[in-house]
């Protein structure tokens, strides 16, 4: 009998639903079996898991990669590289590029772009900007499609103004053409102009634009708040029309309204709807904002209601958005906050904020395997190849020590910014090994592969 690519020994596997000591086997990128090594066939590799905790693979949802168009922020290579290093097996990335992949042939372009430089397996979205683009963007892979239902009331960018859909009978044409595909249609909800008549009238009219008068006016919900919610009150009822399965951006950066806007759609009307919530709200405070630096927007309404969605069922995938800027690019935001490109880091974060909050209690290991593996393979329409472990599914894993610390910091990162938002916060319990259809892409924080070993997961109208 010839040897198999791997085995993971002596681990304590999680599933949403339980954990339970075995070893794996893996061959031909796929787990072969499940059980004690005794019974296996020798392999070419055998990891000592004693100890650590194995996982199915984990998602990352909500990646701004910034290729083709802003590789000074972050490339394909670098992103993934980083995401790799946060113990992240399968990322998806947002669609605000330049061009952006609105049309099939753009798509295709960013496709041929960045499919020789991912360490991970990756899903790309489609634009949602035009009708009659959709099924050929669906059919050419895309795994969903993205709408940015907004603008930024400047006009600054990552909010590209072409892209912002606010006329709601474009939005609901678009709704109808990827309901007939079967794709999730993902929105970043907003009501832009209510959002930018109120800010002009109580603080850049007046002069008050520095980050404070920033962070005052996100706190009265003038800035990614009331007019996400109002956003997200007109759009759920369109997509109830249209019968498209609406994936819900941002939760928690909304004001608490939209919890139970989401609640009532999902169990009283019975409509097919998911809600990604960025667990920055459970995590970045003020302070941190502060300390970081003018460009860190989502920080926490209120870190109690976000927590109770994990449980209510409004909260369907977890995510801490990547959204990566220069220093040199937010640097003006100290004076004028509301002229500034505004994001987060997140992809080699993520994990590690939330293995601290397992350790804290308020999460636990299968938690994240439903929320951050399960939970996105079954919408996207990639389970049971991933988001599980089981016979016949890719060999996907991330392993961690939940007794490892840390000390998340600039100098520790992949990406190309140089630099985190979640500087000098301290973690408890960190990924040790990122496993990609059985090939080990990082070890002990080091990543050990080459890019172009990920690969391109298209949607579930590919076919």
């Amino acid at each position: 009998m010839k040897n198999i690519d791997l085995i993971i020994e002596g681990g304590t596997v999680y599933t949403p639903h339980g954990h339970f000591k075995a070893d794996i086997a893996v061959d031909d990128e796929e787990i072969l079996a499940i059980g004690s090594k005794s019974s296996f066939p020798s392999a070419r590799r055998t990891i000592d898991a004693t100890g650590l905790c194995v996982l199915p693979g984990l998602w990352h949802t909500h990646c701004h990669f910034r290729e083709p168009g802003h590789t000074a922020k972050e490339d394909f290579e670098s992103g993934t590289k980083a995401a790799a290093a946060g113990g992240i097996t399968c990322c998806l990335d947002m669609t605000n590029n330049d061009p952006h992949p609105t049309t099939l042939e753009n798509f295709e372009l960013k496709l041929e772009t960045v499919q020789n430089k991912s360490y991970l397996d990756f899903g790309i979205y489609g634009g949602g900007l035009f009708p009659e683009e959709v099924e050929k963007l669906a059919k050419a892979g895309a795994i969903g499609i993205k709408i940015f239902n907004t603008r930024h009331i400047k006009e600054v960018y990552p909010y590209i103004s072409e892209l912002g859909v606010i006329d709601h009978g474009l939005l609901y044409e678009l709704y109808e053409a990827v309901a007939d595909t079967g794709l999730v249609c993902s929105v970043h909800h907003d009501d832009p102009e209510w959002c930018k008549r109120m800010t002009f009238r109580d603080y850049i009219d007046k002069g008050k634009t520095d980050s404070r008068a920033y962070m005052e006016a996100y706190e009265k919900g003038y800035m990614y708040g009331h007019g996400m919610v109002g956003g997200l009150a007109a759009s759920l009822y369109y997509a109830h029309l249209a019968k498209v399965r609406l994936y819900v951006l941002h939760l928690g950066v909304m004001p608490v309204g939209a919890y139970e806007m989401v609640r009532h759609a999902k169990q009283e009307l019975d409509q097919v709807v998911y809600g990604e919530l960025e667990a920055t709200s459970m995590l970045m405070t003020r302070e941190q904002a502060e300390k970081v630096g003018p460009f860190t927007y989502l920080w926490a309404h209120s870190p109690e209601e976000a927590r109770k969605t994990l449980a209510n069922g409004v909260t369907d995938v977890m995510v801490v958005e990547h959204a990566p800027h220069t220093l040199e690019e937010v640097s003006p935001g100290w004076e004028d906050n509301f002229s500034v490109p505004l994001g987060i880091t997140g992809a080699q974060e993520f994990i590690p904020l939330m293995l601290d909050q397992v350790n804290s209690g308020i999460l636990t290991l299968e938690d994240l395997a439903r929320f951050c593996s399960e939970n996105p393979a079954k919408i996207f329409g990639i389970y049971p190849k991933k988001g599980t472990i089981q016979v016949n599914a890719d060999a996907d894993f991330t392993i961690v020590d939940m007794g490892k610390k840390a000390v998340l910091t600039g100098k520790e990162m992949y990406s190309r910014t140089g630099f985190t938002s979640w500087e000098g916060m301290e973690v408890s319990g960190m990924p040790v090994y990122t496993i990609v259809r059985g090939r080990v892409i990082m070890e002990d924080g080091k990543i050990v592969a080459e890019p172009g070993l990920g690969r391109f997961v298209p949607g579930i109208a590919a076919g």
